[in-house]
């Protein structure tokens, strides 16, 4: 559940670089400062794909991405954290582990919003703003699905 131009297109192509373009399971991103609304029903769809038909494996969930221009960080995340709230019985289900990285406008309180719910939720949440890379995140995302547990 990517956001910022072109931040899939540097997601999917780490994916792959590591061999795991098979594993990829949405190619899409968000931008532009979308409304309430298109938020809620584009992170309703991602994450009721993202935790269908649950296998045992654990799964990862990338959320944010970018640097924003001009996208309020935090009344994005506001949707995604709603909808994380009302998915909290699939994401636990599908083991979903979940990456958030993002900056730009009310970053810092979005993340803190991030973190916050996965304490909450008690889902497995890493948030990462700005400094991170996203080339990074994706291998933690890699080798958390791939690595059998301890």
């Amino acid at each position: 559940m990517v956001a910022g131009g072109g931040a899939s297109v540097i997601d999917a192509d780490t994916v792959g670089d590591l061999g795991y373009a098979s594993e990829l399971g949405n190619y899409a991103e968000y931008s532009g400062a979308p409304n309430e609304e298109e938020v809620l029903q584009y992170a309703r769809l991602v994450i009721d794909c993202a935790t269908a038909d649950p296998d045992g494996r654990k799964r990862a969930l990338l959320i944010g991405g970018g640097i924003a221009n001009f996208t309020d960080v935090a009344a994005i995340f506001n949707c995604i954290i709603r909808t994380l709230r009302k998915k909290e019985t699939r994401l636990k289900s599908s083991r979903m582990h979940i990456y958030v990285r993002r900056g730009g406008p009310n970053y810092q309180n979005g993340l803190a919003r991030m973190r916050a719910l996965g304490e909450e939720l008690g889902v497995p949440l890493e948030v990462y703003g700005p400094e991170a890379t996203m080339t990074g995140i994706c291998k933690r995302a890699i080798d958390c699905i791939m690595l059998p547990d301890a």
